[in-house]
């Protein structure tokens, strides 16, 4: 498809983003691409004053919209359901993903815009230096790296698959693969990655592109992504894999409760390694 031609649609989820997401607003308005574009955010049931700060940028920011992503007195859902209601709200030739606690790097949107134009389904490239302090980079759970690539260590199936505030997608791909899975929890996008896959869809990689990825900084965040990782992978193993035993699911929690544990009781030995590293 003609650039000039192709729609792109940067759709942005927020729930409560009022201390991250005028970094990424700043970095939207930084970005250009040579056809329309619009700013689709997902209001997913924020307390704050996340729209606010996002009304602020209106004038900076081409075609910005505010879509609400639950239905009133209804419970804050999650990103899964942020991304359905933003795919079906853009207006789009394809979608470019990112999210209210990240930044997109320079020429971001032009890099993924291109690479749209020859495949169907692509990801960024994730960087951790920028919005995370020096000792808390290079704890082993950094991943999709320019070096790394994509990531395949995800069992039943073992295909590549990305970070989803990483993705771009030409609007076919959402029309053949449909919604995101909400019962995958966290890993709707290693999930969403194995669907094209078996669809035909490959998984194509940009590391030109940049995503500059917001690690959690504080250890009880840390522990409940961990464990919301958990009961994600759980999740997959039960849709790709045969149907776990309630053993081998018990096992399979307490495995990961045990890595999750011995990680954060060896964290602060590193991050005072990492400290001395860097001072």
């Amino acid at each position: 498809m003609d650039q000039v031609r192709m729609k792109l649609s940067v759709i942005l989820p927020c729930y409560n983003g009022a201390a991250t997401i005028a970094v990424q607003l700043e970095a939207l308005t930084r970005q250009q691409w040579q056809g329309e574009w619009e700013v689709v955010v997902v209001n997913n049931s924020s307390t704050g004053n996340s729209m606010e700060i996002v009304e602020s940028y209106r004038d900076r920011l081409p075609q910005l919209r505010i879509v609400e992503a639950y239905h009133a007195p209804g419970p804050h859902q999650g990103v899964t359901y942020s991304y359905t209601v933003g795919f079906q709200a853009a207006m789009g030739d394809a979608f470019v993903l990112c999210e209210a606690d990240d930044e997109v790097g320079d020429g971001w949107l032009t890099t993924m815009g291109k690479a749209l134009q020859t495949h169907d389904f692509v990801a960024a490239a994730l960087e951790y230096q920028r919005l995370n302090p020096a000792w808390l980079v290079g704890d082993g759970w950094q991943q999709q790296s320019v070096e790394a690539g994509l990531t395949t260590i995800s069992p039943p199936l073992f295909l590549p698959y990305a970070s989803g505030c990483s993705f771009g997608l030409q609007r076919s791909v959402y029309e053949i693969i449909g919604f995101p899975d909400k019962t995958c929890g966290a890993s709707w996008d290693t999930d969403y990655c194995w669907r094209a896959h078996l669809a035909g869809i490959p998984l194509h990689f940009v590391p030109e592109a940049t995503i500059h990825y917001r690690l959690r900084h504080q250890l009880g965040d840390r522990y409940r992504q961990g464990k919301s990782w958990s009961k994600a992978h759980l999740a997959l193993y039960r849709k790709y894999g045969p149907p776990p035993t309630r053993l081998k699911a018990l096992k399979h929690h307490l495995r990961s409760t045990l890595q999750l544990s011995c990680h954060l009781l060896q964290l602060p030995i590193s991050i005072r390694d990492r400290q001395k590293r860097t001072n």
